[in-house]
């Protein structure tokens, strides 16, 4: 490995490093709590060589915010591409996303969500601003993809794609919302069955029923 390969991947991890420390300060006090001093003590790393990586906090928060919206753009774009094969487990498919979206860094998803719909965003540079905006865009762009091809090919019912996007992702941000608020409350959880009962009854409503689902639907009404 040669010097500059090394000295690359040594300003890599030490960026990781702050990230996660940036991150776990918010999840334990919260964003306000946040200071450059307090990333850099627990992360080990000198305040000056945290300035060389990073200009101040919000670029941190940011970064760390803007990886996990890429993870999740990835799993999307997974999706979109083998979106003729997965067919009929298109919507199954998508919520399984989400569950990883959330289930690989809860903090970071919880963080994503803060800065994108709290007013505060607007005292980010511009930069900042617009780099987040781009990661969200992505995301949207790519869900509002694959339940359109789900509409067109007949797979969901006829409606707005982009609205049934939208009433998709919010039922699962509606589900992670209450089963948080369990665990401030220390009540007990039922992610997983939450869970998977609302896929359950999202699929009643999403899914274009065929002839045999219709009698199945009507046999368990009666």
């Amino acid at each position: 490995m040669g010097v500059a390969e090394r000295r690359n991947r040594e300003k890599m991890l030490r960026r990781r490093h702050a990230i996660k420390a940036a991150m776990e300060i918010y999840s334990e006090e919260g964003y306000h709590a946040i200071t450059m001093e307090k990333i850099a003590e627990r992360s080990e790393i000198s305040r000056a060589a945290l300035y060389l990586y990073f200009k101040n906090k919000d670029e941190i928060c940011i970064s760390a915010i803007v990886d996990h919206v890429e993870y999740f753009v990835h799993l999307l774009q997974g999706i979109y591409d083998h979106r003729e094969v997965l067919k009929d487990r298109l919507l199954e498919k998508l919520w399984e996303c989400f569950q990883k979206f959330y289930e690989r860094d809860p903090v970071a998803f919880n963080a994503s969500l803060y800065f994108i719909q709290n007013e505060m965003i607007r005292n980010f540079a511009e930069d900042l601003r617009e780099k987040l905006a781009q990661a969200g865009s992505k995301a949207t762009r790519l869900q509002h993809k694959i339940v359109q091809y789900g509409v067109n090919e007949g797979l969901f019912v006829r409606c707005n794609p982009k609205t049934l996007s939208e009433v998709i992702w919010t039922s699962f941000l509606g589900i992670i919302g209450l089963e948080q608020s369990k665990q401030v409350m220390r009540r007990k959880s039922h992610w997983d069955v939450t869970r998977d009962l609302a896929l359950k009854v999202l699929s009643r409503g999403t899914l274009q029923a065929k002839p045999d689902d219709i009698q199945h639907v009507l046999k368990d009404t009666r």
